[in-house]
């Protein structure tokens, strides 16, 4: 019995599954899409496959035929564990792991199963968490060697937007200086059930090299101080870091240029050599 081959009423009958809005469940039935997703994520068969919020397990059901090395589904929504355990158990030569928790709220990275893989994370990321999540997982630990994540198209143009554009925000630095960011896709709400009210886009993320975790935290006070006050000019929105003018000058910033004007590099180049003089 192959779930993936009930139609979207069968499943809902048979589960007794209702989409819970306030969780931002909209599920995939169709396999060609479905298919083309997990297609972006191969090779599985050496990796950890972790996917966030399987649901139904649509995606699940995808990359199980696909043979990965082991599989973790963490999902919030206890409604889905029979489901879930219905479907792993058709696949009992693959290492699977589920865990009815939420992902916000679980040290993943300091488990026993994450430290051991190499690791590749999958998603179709619930709208509303969907940049808690992608924070809380970056930056990317050495053995994390891709995440493929849906987004509503939004999100995605601002993790993607390049400075002088009016969705360059702090999330675009912060992922942009931890990750190589590639658009694999969009995808239309009517493939959706329930159906949204926005199109979605599926991104690949991949590591760069020699990230730097104390930089990428200076990155993440330095941009939060820029953009809650993008208005401003960036020497104004960043007054409160001493000794902010003298970084302007020999970086070579325009002190009066304002945040969505400042590129990766140069905020890069800001948080460097703030945490080497110890300003932040």
């Amino acid at each position: 019995m192959k779930i993936i081959k009930y139609n979207i009423k069968e499943i809902i009958e048979k589960y007794e599954i209702r989409p819970k809005k306030k969780l931002g469940q909209n599920f995939i039935f169709d396999k060609n899409i479905l298919n083309k997703i997990t297609e972006r994520i191969e090779p599985l068969n050496n990796f950890l496959i972790v996917e966030i919020g399987p649901g139904p397990g649509g995606l699940t059901n995808m990359l199980l035929k696909k043979k990965p090395k082991s599989i973790l589904l963490i999902e919030k929504d206890l409604a889905f564990k029979k489901i879930l355990e219905d479907l792993t158990s058709q696949f009992s030569k693959i290492d699977t792991k589920i865990m009815m928790q939420d992902f916000l709220k679980i040290d993943l990275y300091n488990s026993e199963i994450f430290k051991k893989n190499k690791v590749k994370f999958i998603s179709n990321l619930p709208y509303y968490i969907s940049t808690q999540i992608l924070m809380k997982i970056l930056p990317l630990e050495k053995n994390v060697y891709q995440l493929i994540f849906m987004f509503q198209k939004e999100v995605a143009d601002r993790l993607l937007a390049k400075p002088n554009n009016k969705d360059y925000s702090r999330l675009s630095v912060i992922t942009q200086y931890s990750c190589e960011i590639k658009k694999l896709f969009n995808i239309r709400a009517s493939v959706f059930f329930p159906k949204p009210k926005v199109d979605s886009c599926l991104l690949s993320f991949t590591p760069k090299n020699k990230i730097r975790k104390d930089i990428f935290n200076a990155i993440k006070k330095i941009t939060k101080l820029a953009f809650e006050k993008r208005r401003k000019t960036i020497n104004n929105s960043l007054s409160s870091i001493e000794g902010i003018n003298k970084l302007f000058i020999n970086l070579k910033i325009n002190p009066h240029f304002r945040a969505e004007n400042i590129s990766v590099e140069q905020y890069t180049a800001l948080a460097v050599t703030a945490v080497k003089e110890k300003l932040i």
